[in-house]
């Protein structure tokens, strides 16, 4: 009876030890293949005063100031060789871009071009009132321009572009409602833009935006993509859409799923159990064999933007 009982303990503890080994190989595995991504940027505003954009190098760990202006939101150009971002601070109100090679700041649009624009095309004027509350969200750069949600409540998509120096502005989509986050992906010579409400993750297509042709009416109706979802809390958003506009990572809380828009189905990846905390950020990795996603307290993270 005791060879047994020992028998069988020992099979359990070697079945622990494989699978322990296994999750230490499937961690180093992973290590291996992020350290390879490009470096984390962020930026954040700290208790004792200090705020800029910040570089996280993957592979040494390190931590790097590259600009004394806190870009909020910002995003990754496609050849992740400079960002986006909305620039709120005293000195500048607008959007701008960081090149990642030399760290050089560039104005793009100040908020007085924006607020003319905005006049034009009918939109009510945003106002600078303190340094890092911004009404401008999510900027990113799409063709010849930017787009980004105009106004608090994120209702609106407008884009907007230099032409001779003269900014130009157009309202892109406007919904009923207010939206988290929104992509803009191409798909069989039409752009579709993927939005994140309340509670569903819906798509719209959009007419091509050329060069030289700056018609931005939408057009077809909205398809459904993902049921209602209860216990949706983000602020930023926390869905990205796979290159092949195939799937969709987001997070239900406490769960992060992948939705496969052909099969119509789910897959759990992982869940997030968060007292006093929130996820900040979630997105595939470039071969999209991962999900990176930022978990923050709050409110610490409440004023911090990561890419």
């Amino acid at each position: 009876m005791k060879k047994r009982i020992m028998k069988l303990f020992l099979f359990i503890m070697f079945i622990i030890y494989v699978v322990c080994l296994y999750k230490v190989y499937i961690n180093y595995k992973m290590i291996k293949e992020i350290i390879k991504q490009p470096p984390i940027v962020f930026s954040a505003r700290f208790k004792d005063g200090d705020k800029g954009t910040f570089k996280y190098d993957i592979q040494t760990g390190k931590t790097e100031k590259i600009s004394d202006y806190a870009f909020q939101e910002l995003s990754y150009s496609n050849d992740h060789e400079k960002i986006v971002g909305v620039v709120w601070e005293d000195k500048f109100q607008g959007l701008a871009e960081l090149d990642m090679k030399h760290y050089t700041f560039k104005p793009i649009i100040d908020l007085e071009e924006l607020n003319k624009c905005a006049k034009e095309i009918g939109l009510d004027e945003i106002k600078y009132n303190m340094p890092g509350i911004s009404n401008i969200h999510m900027p990113q750069f799409y063709k010849d321009g930017y787009t980004f949600f105009w106004g608090h409540t994120k209702d609106i998509i407008c884009y907007a572009n230099k032409q001779n120096d003269i900014c130009k502005m157009k309202v892109l989509y406007k919904s009923e409602h207010g939206n988290y986050s929104y992509h803009i992906k191409e798909k069989d010579d039409k752009d579709i833009l993927f939005l994140e409400s309340r509670y569903e993750i819906y798509s719209q297509k959009i007419e091509r935006i050329y060069i030289n042709k700056n018609n931005l009416d939408t057009f077809g109706q909205e398809e459904l993509l993902i049921t209602p979802r209860k216990n949706f809390s983000s602020s930023t958003g926390n869905m990205d859409i796979s290159n092949d506009i195939n799937r969709v990572s987001y997070y239900e809380k406490p769960n992060i799923y992948i939705y496969d828009f052909d099969t119509k189905n789910r897959k759990h990846v992982n869940s997030q159990h968060l007292l006093w905390q929130d996820m900040v950020y979630i997105e595939f990795s470039p071969d999209e064999r991962y999900i990176f996603y930022a978990v923050g307290d709050i409110p610490f993270f409440g004023q911090m933007d990561i890419d």
